[in-house]
């Protein structure tokens, strides 16, 4: 499930995305955050990235992000590969006139992801970040109005309540819960980390977590599968010998 980093690293583009336009000071801010997102997204995902609104508020170092969609890639299901409820962000308002700009926490709860396998190579997450390699390998860095070299550093990063919807021809569908994942002072206030850096330092440590997750997931249903494929063999051999009367028999006697 390697491809899952792609899903946690649009988070941290998305929120990195935000952070930069509050550092600004434009006028619409709102809306130009969504416009941002969604631009953004769709180019670097290369399918539908939809975010419902945003609300930034400078005055009070906050902001956040409602509904946050990305659409599953050609050749799969109509459902979204990623569902977000709600992103949270407060900022350091202070820092926004440093060169380091200060996110206090980021807090991305009830993220809901789907993992839809086509075949036994081929899935909708793997697709997306196939896009995402081959945007990151035909662009060039982008120069904001902020500047072509924003630094940031991220206090708190937390990622709560996150679950994934598994679906197979071989398993069938199979919800997971991803556990709790907190980061801590990702970057320092001296020299901070580049966008392209901030993605990487979150990325890592969150795609360990959730493939630890989605390996023990599918690990438990292989196992379940062998040995429900070992026990219909066992009965068929049985009845080779014994006849399938004798066998039903001894089946209602174990109550099995």
């Amino acid at each position: 499930m390697k491809a899952l980093k792609i899903i946690l690293g649009l988070v941290v583009v998305v929120l990195i995305a935000a952070a930069v336009i509050t550092m600004l000071f434009l006028n619409n801010i709102n809306q130009l955050t969504v416009d941002t997102v969604q631009t953004q997204g769709t180019q670097l995902l290369k399918t539908d990235v939809k975010l419902g609104a945003a609300n930034i508020e400078l005055s009070q170092g906050k902001g956040s992000l409602q509904n946050l969609t990305v659409a599953n890639p050609p050749g799969f299901s109509a459902a979204n590969a990623v569902e977000m409820g709600a992103v949270t962000l407060h900022i350091d308002p202070q820092s926004l006139l440093e060169d380091v700009k200060v996110i206090k926490e980021i807090s991305v709860d009830g993220a809901k992801l789907l993992a839809e396998q086509k075949n036994l190579k081929d899935t909708n997450l793997q697709a997306l970040l196939d896009n995402i390699q081959q945007d990151a390998a035909s662009s060039e860095p982008v120069e904001t109005e902020a500047g072509p070299d924003v630094r940031l550093m991220v206090e708190k990063f937390r990622f709560t309540n996150g679950k994934i919807q598994l679906k197979s021809a071989q398993f069938g569908e199979r919800e997971i819960s991803l556990p709790t994942i907190a980061l801590d002072n990702i970057g320092d206030k001296t020299k901070g980390l580049t966008p392209q850096e901030l993605g990487q330092a979150v990325v890592a440590p969150l795609l360990q977590q959730v493939k630890t997750a989605v390996t023990a997931e599918i690990t438990e249903l292989a196992k379940d599968k062998a040995e429900e494929k070992l026990k219909e063999k066992l009965q068929e051999k049985l009845k080779d010998k014994i006849g399938g009367e004798a066998v039903d028999k001894l089946k209602g006697l174990f109550g099995r």
